[in-house]
């Protein structure tokens, strides 16, 4: 399963139905670039900004391609934007006060 896909669903999935373990299901995914993986290897090097490539049996595949380092960040865009979101409750409260 990819990583950034499963990411991008969740987050779809949580946005639609406001279920909290679509929003556990998309950082459980996430950490998996961060290391929280079979081999339990970062693939995002917070140094370069690139991704590895993903992972062998054994070892991770040390290429850093666009690819890699475009999923990584479309889904650090998916996390970011579902964790700024305000919640149901603070969005009536802004929209009574207004």
């Amino acid at each position: 399963m990819e990583a950034c896909a499963t990411i991008s669903a969740c987050a779809l999935a949580y946005r639609l139905t406001k279920d909290q373990s679509w929003l556990e299901e998309a950082q459980c995914a996430f950490r998996w670039f961060l290391g929280e993986n079979d081999l339990h290897v970062p693939l995002y090097d917070s140094i370069t900004g690139g991704c590895k490539d993903g992972l062998h049996p054994d070892r991770a595949n040390e290429n850093q391609g666009a690819e890699s380092t475009l999923s990584f960040l479309m889904a650090l865009l998916d996390m970011q934007g579902i964790q700024s979101e305000p919640t149901e409750h603070l969005s009536q409260e802004m929209s009574a006060s207004i």
